[in-house]
């Protein structure tokens, strides 16, 4: 339990979040009724350098977009926007009035459209309608997938020349992060840093030897997720042990930062009725944190007017902007050294470009091309195998050797190698030479399960 005086606190701040008079509320309640809500599902385009392997490891889950938008009774609307999710699930708002959503717990998207529109009635920006402004630059960083050491150097340029300072990715066992991690440094500018999620996925023993070798580069920033979250014995050696500041995200946040178990931790894709509590946390504690979120501008300015809020919100936000070419937004919302300008204009501040929406919105979809996935490792020993990224909840990173996983690659038998880790002598690639006799060969080899060949170099 917290103790009573940081109990009190917390409330306490957590008001302060709330600054919406009540009698202000009172006269604009019933002003203005939801009538209809929009639904587009959206395929932009990847940015050209990235956009294969982006595709072939996540599917169409993380290049679709859902933009939603609002329509009252007075004309105005709201916009919001998520990842690739069913239609029709937000029929709860239509018929109510914004304003009976202040705070609310529930959805995302609901609430960029709700305080767009709430914003827009009243003539304020979003952020009026959560608290005081503490920053009108908002500190975001770069975000992408684990990849061969060469195109991790290549993601370090391209993010770096477009002004972020910060690089999130998961690691993963297919990969060696520290090899990935002396490629970067080798091309990165001055200050650049990488966030490693390592996905709360294993314990002290098997994670301590890595973060001690990564200790090494001054381009390792951040480790999210180093172990699981009950295991706090092992976040205590963490602590004791590892430079590196360590950020929660999956476990109890009130608990670790109580009990010194965390440098900052995440808030990933948080509701602002969640968000708003985090923060309260976050500032009785003198933690700081960031927020996660997954879309484009729409998205990010909302984050933005959240962030200019939350004293503690000083962590660099994740956001997936930089992985589209085009916006849906007329405006462009560019990273200067490192951080975004708090959108200005009422609501989210921010204006849909509708022949951009139509346009994303009627074009086709890309399709998956023959490939796969091949995992060559320094004794020798190369394993081949096929992998759906469109099935549901598909990702490279799950597919953990030496069960590499039914589920997400249709195939469960065992396969040779050493102990999963992300620092074995490893590297992976999406192999996609199909007019080779070598592939055609090896392609019918992985029909029913992965294929692997030991070489004697």
């Amino acid at each position: 339990m917290i103790h009573r005086r940081r109990l009190l606190k917390v409330a306490a701040l957590t008001a302060g979040l709330a600054p919406f008079p009540v009698s202000l509320l009172s006269a604009v309640r019933g002003k203005m009724k939801i009538i209809d809500i929009e639904e587009h599902e959206i395929v932009p385009p990847f940015q050209d350098y990235n956009a294969l392997e982006l595709f072939r490891y996540h599917g169409l889950s993380i290049q679709t977009r859902m933009i939603y938008v609002v329509k009252t009774d007075t004309g105005l609307e709201g916009y919001g926007e998520s990842g690739l999710a069913p239609k029709g699930r937000f029929k709860d708002y239509i018929g109510t009035d914004p304003f009976d959503w202040l705070g609310d717990k529930k959805n995302l998207p609901m609430n960029m459209a709700m305080y767009d529109l709430m914003g827009k009635y009243l003539d304020l920006p979003a952020w009026k309608l959560i608290g005081p402004k503490v920053r009108s630059w908002i500190p975001v960083g770069a975000w992408t997938v684990s990849r061969h050491p060469d195109a991790m150097a290549e993601e370090v340029l391209s993010v770096s020349r477009r002004g972020y300072h910060w690089l999130k990715y998961h690691v993963d066992v297919l990969q060696n992060a520290i090899d990935q991690t002396e490629a970067m440094q080798k091309v990165a500018p001055p200050g650049f840093k990488i966030h490693y999620d390592f996905n709360e996925d294993a314990n002290f023993e098997a994670v301590y030897p890595v973060l001690r070798e990564l200790q090494r580069f001054p381009i390792a920033g951040r480790i999210e997720d180093p172990i699981k979250s009950e295991d706090h014995d092992g976040y205590r050696l963490l602590r004791e042990k590892c430079t590196i500041p360590i950020l929660i995200h999956h476990g109890p946040h009130d608990y670790f930062m109580r009990h010194g178990l965390c440098d900052g931790f995440m808030g990933g894709h948080a509701s602002i009725g969640l968000a708003m509590k985090l923060a309260a946390l976050a500032e009785a504690s003198n933690t700081p944190f960031m927020l996660q979120q997954t879309g484009g501008n729409i998205n990010q300015a909302f984050l933005a007017h959240e962030a200019a809020v939350f004293h503690m919100a000083s962590l660099d936000h994740v956001n997936l902007c930089h992985l589209w070419k085009e916006q849906v937004t007329h405006e462009e919302m560019p990273v200067i050294s490192g951080s975004i300008a708090l959108p200005q204009g009422p609501g989210l501040g921010v204006t849909l470009d509708r022949k951009k929406l139509k346009h994303f919105a009627e074009s086709p979809r890309p399709k998956q091309t023959k490939f796969l996935v091949r995992t060559r490792y320094s004794d020798g020993l190369t394993i081949y195998f096929r992998f759906n990224p469109d099935l549901p909840g598909a990702n490279v990173r799950f597919l953990n050797p030496p069960g590499f996983g039914k589920r997400y690659s249709g195939f469960g038998p065992d396969v040779p190698g050493p102990v999963p880790g992300y620092a074995n002598p490893v590297v992976t690639d999406f192999w996609d030479e199909t007019n080779s006799l070598e592939f055609k060969t090896i392609w019918k080899r992985t029909a029913e399960g992965p294929f692997w060949e030991q070489c004697d170099c």
